[in-house]
């Protein structure tokens, strides 16, 4: 039984079940796995922390006035650059903020919210980066990276990974400044102050209407040196006063409320559906082949001969090659995703179409013992049929026989 087993069922079973396994995996659950970890990383970076808007290039002085007033709760301030960026033997150009201000990172993207993983020792010289750019430079926790600030190239180790800073295409890295570090950068600038700033409000509207009106980006304010005459710096100052900065505002409640989806879980009630169908129809069209029958009625049931064996192995071979075929190409794909899973993405969802599997596989199972039953039943009633006509034959051979009276 076992080796008629092996030569006409296994591999077609462990065939099937890794196709359907794979086809359920890439066509269904990966996608709508896909489509949940992408809803997740547009809105991450505004649901998870704590930025209510970003405004562009404040001076020193504002950053250390604004403070608790205007609806202003908190502010970190920052240098902006895109650079080629050194690591793992590979250079890639990327969103770079530096900060000599790190007293309110935790209101930054790269708060304990939006953290993978971190190093468990402390680095002399830290770098926080997000997943894109380890995915992209197959980098991690305690690796080298080398950019340029100023004329000078520094050396960071990477110290944390946080989600992918969707705010910035391709992601951003963002590492401390030293005080010789942003005096080279302020040296080389025109300006008189950071790139940009994030902000945590206090009071949300009364923060709104002070940006969207009255905040001025001062760090744009050259000194009066730069200009040859009083009358040129005027015009300078005039024109920086006198505009109007809201389109420069970026508001993170806007664009978070605008980004809100849900996702439908119709791929995966369609996969399901489709792969206990195929797993159905495909013990039925193999429990009906005439050779599987047959091998049944001529060489095992009228020996005694039990069949169910055939069809638990089967049973046991397919529902362990599903998911295995399942669970393997899952995690493949996850591992070679290009961009960032989170763990709220999968979810009790993926679990359906195995348990869709399993509970086609029992049906199966059934349908084909009861198929042996009615065989076995059959078998039966041929051969009390055939009994019953050789004991009819017998009683007919006895009145053939002639008696003692006629003799």
């Amino acid at each position: 039984m076992t080796g008629y087993w092996i030569r006409h069922r296994a591999l077609l079973s462990i065939l099937l079940s890794a196709v359907i396994a794979v086809v359920a995996g890439l066509l269904f659950v990966f996608p709508f796995i896909s489509q949940i970890s992408d809803n997740y990383n547009s809105q991450s970076v505004y649901k998870n922390t704590s930025i209510d808007f970003i405004a562009p290039e404040p001076s020193f002085e504002q950053i250390s006035e604004l403070p608790g007033s205007n609806g202003i709760d908190k502010m970190f301030p920052f240098f902006l650059t895109k650079t080629a960026v050194n690591a793992g033997g590979k250079s890639r150009t990327t969103t770079v903020l530096l900060s000599d201000r790190f007293e309110n990172v935790d209101i930054t993207m790269y708060n304990g919210k939006r953290l993978i993983k971190k190093s468990d020792s402390d680095f002399d010289n830290p770098i926080l980066v997000d997943w894109q750019f380890c995915k992209d430079t197959s980098t991690d926790i305690g690796d080298t990276i080398s950019l340029s600030i100023g004329d000078t190239t520094a050396e960071y180790k990477i110290y944390a990974i946080y989600e992918t800073n969707s705010i910035y295409e391709n992601g951003a890295i963002l590492a401390q400044l030293s005080t010789e570090q942003k005096d080279a950068i302020v040296q080389k600038s025109q300006n008189n102050g950071y790139s940009g700033v994030y902000l945590s409000a206090s009071d949300y509207n009364t923060c709104q209407t002070y940006l969207t009106k009255d905040y001025r980006p001062l760090g744009r304010l050259k000194d009066r040196d730069r200009f040859d005459s009083d009358e040129q710096y005027q015009v300078h100052y005039d024109a920086i006063m006198s505009s109007g900065y809201a389109n420069e505002i970026t508001d993170l409640r806007v664009r978070e409320n605008s980004l809100d989806k849900k996702v439908s879980p119709l791929m995966i009630w369609i996969g399901t559906a489709l792969s206990a169908v195929l797993m159905i129809a495909f013990n039925v069209v193999m429990a009906r082949r005439g050779s599987e029958k047959g091998f049944f009625t001529k060489h095992c049931i009228p020996k005694g001969q039990s069949v169910k064996p055939y069809y638990t192995k089967t049973f046991i071979c397919e529902s362990f090659c599903f998911v295995v075929a399942y669970g393997s190409i899952l995690l493949f794909k996850l591992y070679t995703s290009t961009m960032y899973i989170p763990k709220s993405a999968i979810g009790a969802e993926i679990a359906f179409i195995p348990a869709a599997v399993l509970v086609a596989e029992i049906i199966s199972l059934s349908m084909n013992n009861a198929m042996i039953k009615s065989i076995i039943k059959k078998e039966e009633e041929k051969k009390q049929r055939a009994r019953a006509e050789s004991t009819a034959d017998s009683g007919d051979e006895k009145e053939d026989e002639p008696s003692d009276d006629q003799s």
